[in-house]
């Protein structure tokens, strides 16, 4: 029993090598995740470790020999993603499953002849079990040193507390306040775009809004490039250039944005005023689960709702499988998020304000036209920017479940509601490896179709802009004082999203920008 512990203490490298996976893909994705979504796979990683390593233990007696076997497979395991990926991109235009079987095919042989040798050797493998436990040791160091210097670097964000919020109590028998939707369709274009660059008319869609009196502005633009700059922006009323001080320049950590998105001043003002606020799960990241939501609907999947367990599976021996868990999950919250929107309403007495970040008609092109099923090449959300077809018949899947819950809601809700369809941005046609103006236009782009109880035109044709929208229907609605602000436009890079060049006069005016900017 003593000399089994001795082994046990100089052969305990295979729990290094089920936490370094996860300690290194967050020292490189810190900007992406938050520090908290480790634990869970950690623990998850070192159990399944553990579990299997006594599995073999009790086959073949030897806590070294198998202490090498399992450090081993979890190497190949969590190393296979990062192989494949460079395998794909030097032999394959297209990476097909029957792809996948022949490179894991090999892995597995790998896995076995190393394993068969290790089992058959007439060597203790003492010398090997500890120097393999001093290289598990080592490859910790860095990322840790990468964590906590970049922990460190990070400032403590504190909320601007300033918002206008007057309490609702004292008109407590005032006519029920109307429902308000606000609902965010991701990479959705304007009528513009969609004519000049995918050969395609929307004017159906457009009519229909139209019959059901929606306000279709002329002309809107993104205030920001990108989905957390914009909705963080949206749902606080206000420009986010703070953040540029706030994280520096230089910085991509969207931890800052993140929170004001999780503690949003949109939710505090509806729930000051007697609203019930609904966020529906998007998926991702930042609008999955919004704190200051009474109800987060929609994550049906919370095995896939930690990001860092994603990534791991796209990174592992698990990748071809990971393509149909994906594709289950998004299809399935897709579908619950469309239902929701159009029932919420009936759930409850009082006014509900719903939020809803809908990964549509942005890729992947799961879609047809009339909700037909697609395959995709591949299962991701970096989408396919070059794919007009797949984009226009997603397009038209998302035209169609719009319809069906516009006129639902419509139909059925007591009191007149405000409904919001905002896109956080346009498309990427256009873009290839480098920012250009035609680019810009394309990428900020969108749309903001809005149905008012009123249908006030006037206020909101003098201000067009998603701020001074929801800043307009606040001072209508909410019993809040906000003045309006200037319309401001700002474009950053994915590598420096706090470094803004103002372009305001470009898509206003027509006027030149600075492309050197961005070199």
């Amino acid at each position: 029993m003593k000399q089994e512990i001795k082994q046990l203490t100089f052969s305990f490298h295979p729990i290094l090598f089920a936490i370094f996976p996860v300690i290194s893909l967050l020292s490189e994705n810190m900007h992406l995740l938050l520090p908290s979504e480790i634990f869970f796979p950690i623990f998850l990683f070192v159990i399944i470790t553990i579990s299997i390593w006594t599995i073999l233990y009790l086959i073949f007696k030897n806590i070294v020999k198998t202490s090498l076997i399992t450090s081993l497979s979890l190497f190949l395991f969590f190393a296979y993603g990062h192989f494949a990926s460079i395998v794909y991109d030097l032999f394959f235009q297209e990476t097909t499953f029957k792809e996948h079987l022949v490179l894991l095919s090999i892995f597995l042989g790998v896995i076995i002849i190393i394993s068969r040798f290790i089992i058959k050797s007439k060597h203790s493998l003492h010398n090997a079990s500890l120097i393999t436990t001093i290289i598990g040791i080592s490859i910790l160091i860095f990322p840790i040193m990468m964590i906590a210097t970049y922990s460190s670097e990070q400032t403590s964000f504190i909320a601007d507390e300033n918002t206008p919020i007057f309490s609702s109590m004292e008109n407590s028998n005032e006519i029920q306040k109307p429902d308000i939707y606000l609902i965010v369709l991701d990479s959705y274009p304007d009528e513009k775009i969609l004519n000049n660059l995918f050969d395609f008319d929307n004017s159906d869609f457009i009519s229909f809004l139209s019959s059901k009196n929606f306000i279709i502005p002329e002309k809107t633009f993104s205030h920001y490039h990108t989905s957390f700059l914009t909705i963080t922006s949206l749902l606080n009323l206000d420009y986010i250039n703070h953040l540029t001080v706030d994280v520096g320049e230089n910085s991509k950590n969207r931890f800052q944005a993140y929170k004001m998105i999780d503690q949003n001043k949109i939710m505090k003002i509806t729930k000051s005023q007697g609203y019930v606020n609904v966020n529906i799960d998007s998926g991702w990241e930042a609008t999955r689960y919004i704190s200051s939501a009474d109800l987060n609907l929609c994550g049906k999947n919370q095995f896939l709702n930690s990001q860092t367990i994603v990534m791991m599976i796209k990174n592992s021996m698990l990748n071809p499988v990971y393509v149909k868990i994906f594709e289950s999950d998004y299809r399935d919250r897709i579908t619950c998020s469309f239902n929701s929107i159009s029932t919420i309403h009936n759930e409850t007495k009082q006014p509900v304000f719903v939020f809803a970040h809908i990964f549509l008609p942005h890729g992947p092109y799961y879609w047809g036209p009339d909700g037909e099923y697609n395959v995709p090449t591949k299962a991701t959300l970096e989408g396919f920017h070059k794919d007009k077809i797949g984009f226009t018949d997603q397009l038209q899947f998302t035209n169609k479940k719009v319809k069906e819950f516009v006129t639902k809601i419509l139909d059925e809700s007591k009191t007149p509601p405000i409904i919001i369809l905002f896109s956080d941005h346009g498309t990427m046609l256009t873009y290839d490896d480098h920012i250009s103006e035609d680019f810009i236009l394309e990428r900020m782009s969108n749309i903001m179709y809005v149905h008012l109880p009123e249908n006030n035109l006037e206020s909101l044709n003098n201000n067009p802009s998603s701020i001074n929208l929801l800043r307009m229907i606040s001072n209508d609605h909410l019993n809040q004082k906000f003045s309006y602000l200037e319309d401001k436009y700002y474009f950053s890079d994915d590598e420096k999203p706090y470094r803004w060049l103002d372009i305001t006069n470009f898509l206003l005016k027509n006027k030149k920008i600075d492309l050197d900017f961005f070199n």
